[in-house]
């Protein structure tokens, strides 16, 4: 694993190399919300291939800028992965993400298309069409973020830790660590800390960018959804967090319907934490559908 950077047009995108990058460029990865690129590891080393995992706009070690008040949709992170996409990768290769970072990619699609061989999503947040509307306007983004749980609690997260160990004290096994191993929780600690001038560490996705980024929803990842490449294959949960009801599932089966659908009743919203080993076995098989291209 090699932390690496990459220029964009306002800022530099953090990332993390995997397997050896004397090699084709296999798959990019992106996170979900308040996560980070390192949170897993223990998805990308067992692939034994050239992965790059972004650290998405407000996280991680990207200095690209945010304003929580602003943002009104994920087409921001489209954007920055279409910049990386034409800057960095020469040749198709698969894009995967987890939940806000399955979507992100999907936006992304329209200006990736020819360079993308392969996808995978877990779990996406694929909204229903008034929820995307209302979202929309400032005023019900600004409730949501009072009303819908996930998003207020968000807005309250603890910043500022005296150290590393303090803060995984406070997530070991609680919340949406419980189920996750040690070792993942430090990952994400590692790659989401960032020391103060005061001697502290911080969290580096602010809460209140982890906040707007709930209740962002006013984009449309459905009109992308017949552009996925037919070696694609999404997992959505049905167990606790699940994003997803059986009506939407149809509808991307309808949309694109040589894609893989897969339902897990029993997985919860963060399964690719809390089960790596399923998640890498399902971007093994869609990896194993692709031929190496000579990327970046």
């Amino acid at each position: 694993m090699q932390r690496t950077f990459f220029d964009l047009p306002n800022g530099r995108l953090s990332a993390l190399r995997f397997g050896d990058p004397g090699t084709p460029l296999r798959l990019v990865f992106c996170h979900a919300n308040g996560f980070n690129a390192q949170s897993y590891r223990a998805i990308l080393d067992p692939l034994n291939v050239h992965a790059i995992a972004l650290d998405l706009r407000g996280h991680g070690l990207t200095t690209l800028p945010t304003d929580p008040a602003r943002l009104a949709n994920w087409q921001i992170f489209a954007d920055d992965i279409k910049e990386f996409f034409a800057a960095h990768v020469s040749a198709p290769t698969v894009v995967a993400g987890h939940s806000y970072g399955a979507v992100s990619a999907i936006l992304a699609l329209p200006n990736i298309r020819d360079k993308v061989s392969g996808y995978v999503g877990f779990d996406p947040v694929l909204v229903p069409a008034p929820f995307r509307i209302l979202a929309r306007a400032a005023f019900w983004r600004a409730h949501t973020k009072r009303r819908l749980p996930i998003a207020r609690k968000a807005g309250q997260r603890k910043a500022v830790f005296d150290s590393l160990e303090e803060a995984f004290s406070r997530y070991q096994g609680r919340g949406a660590f419980r189920g996750v191993s040690d070792p993942t929780l430090r990952d994400y600690l590692e790659g989401g800390l960032i020391e103060t001038d005061e001697g502290q560490v911080r969290l580096a996705c602010d809460p209140s960018w982890e906040q707007a980024i709930y209740t962002a929803q006013g984009h449309n990842a459905f009109h992308n959804i017949p552009q996925l490449p037919d070696n694609s294959k999404l997992v959505f949960a049905g167990g606790y967090g699940r994003v997803s009801t059986a009506s939407l599932r149809r509808a991307v089966q309808r949309l694109q319907p040589r894609l893989s659908v897969e339902f897990g009743e029993d997985l919860t919203h963060l399964f690719p934490l809390q089960q790596p080993e399923f998640a890498t076995d399902v971007l093994r098989d869609v990896l194993s559908r692709t031929e190496p291209e000579q990327g970046s």
